[in-house]
């Protein structure tokens, strides 16, 4: 996949922190849109502990909001397949950098059109968070 169907897929920001700080920071804000961290994965210490090797700083957040959420699944039980909405945030060439996976992009790919609304505000309201830790 090229750099460009990535720009269109993801929301990405590059950050002044670590990863750990990033992660811990975008949870608080997240609760605070009432969003929850579903669940945290840290890529790179289950490399570490599989294959003995290193990988930079890599960690996955599935995140829910579970108004939202029910009101997709009350249309369509099939999105679960593109739920949680995912955030990764990692270490790239000594940058750190939080991607989210567009919402509007995921229902996109199901052809669930009666979702684009709650898509985009759902995507609106996390590249809010995630723009909140720019500042």
């Amino acid at each position: 996949m090229d750099t460009i169907e990535i720009k269109k897929i993801a929301y990405t920001l590059e950050l002044n922190a670590t990863v750990a700080e990033t992660a811990q920071r975008l949870t608080k804000e997240l609760n605070s849109r009432g969003f929850g961290v579903l669940s945290n994965i840290d890529v790179q210490k289950i490399i570490k502990e599989k294959l003995g090797e290193h990988i930079d700083s890599y960690v996955i957040l599935d995140v829910c909001n579970p108004t939202h959420a029910k009101k997709a699944i009350d249309t369509h039980k099939e999105v679960g397949l593109v739920l949680p909405c995912k955030v990764t945030i990692f270490e790239n060439q000594g940058k750190v950098l939080i991607s989210l996976y567009k919402p509007t992009e995921a229902v996109k790919l199901l052809g669930f059109t009666d979702l684009d609304p709650l898509a985009s505000q759902v995507e609106s309201e996390l590249k809010g968070a995630i723009d909140a830790l720019a500042v």
